[in-house]
């Protein structure tokens, strides 16, 4: 069964993201620097390297 892709939808959405991150990123410069935030896409690629590549230097 074909899907139909709503290509109006899935640009307000990354215009949303778009949006948030910028958001998020002039809340990150604003605070203090002892503040830490994580980035999850760079955690979860870190651990994903570990347990699937013992050769893993990261």
């Amino acid at each position: 069964m074909p899907t139909t892709i709503n290509y109006a939808l899935l640009e307000s959405v990354l215009t949303a993201f778009e949006a948030a991150k910028k958001l998020l990123t002039t809340a990150q410069v604003s605070l203090s620097p002892e503040i830490l935030f994580i980035e999850i896409r760079e955690t979860a690629a870190t651990l994903d390297c570990f347990v699937y590549d013992s050769s893993c230097q990261k």
